[in-house]
């Protein structure tokens, strides 16, 4: 296994220890790779009756383009597992066992109505939702549990 994968991998079994352990949910679980039709890194992520996908990253250096990259597959991925939502999970720099819940967490807003179940609703139109934020892994978890404010 060559040292990029062996860093994602490592990253998605992290991830998966993180929000087992936080969320309180062992149904939560790493997925095997599916070529050309992946489904994401981790599955089985409940929030408020919807069920949901991450896809991981985990890259010393990256770009805006590289980001963009990742988003496009994250909403693709989203579409082939036929999940509610789906959560792009970056690492950064300094972000280990320690600090993991401070990792990046980006979704769309139509994905963050779902993951919120309902404490937050996009007023604006449809494609607003189409639209990206970005939170903590931590935050992301308090939405899924309702009592992120």
């Amino acid at each position: 296994m060559g040292r990029q994968k062996k860093k994602g991998t490592e990253f998605e079994t992290d991830t998966v220890k993180f929000l087992r352990a936080r969320l309180k949910d062992d149904r939560i679980e790493r997925r095997a790779l599916h070529g050309a039709k992946d489904m994401g890194d981790v599955f089985n992520i409940f929030a408020h009756g919807n069920k949901g996908i991450a896809e991981c990253k985990n890259y010393e250096t990256w770009s805006k383009s590289d980001l963009d990259r990742w988003k496009a597959e994250t909403v693709a991925q989203r579409g082939n597992a036929g999940a509610d939502f789906a959560l792009l999970i970056v690492h950064e720099k300094g972000c280990g066992e320690k600090r993991f819940g401070q990792n990046s967490c980006y979704m769309q807003i139509r994905d963050m109505e779902k993951v919120a179940g309902g404490s937050f609703t996009c007023i604006a139109g449809d494609s607003a939702r189409d639209m990206w934020v970005r939170v903590t892994i931590e935050d992301a978890c308090q939405m899924i549990e309702g009592v992120y404010l």
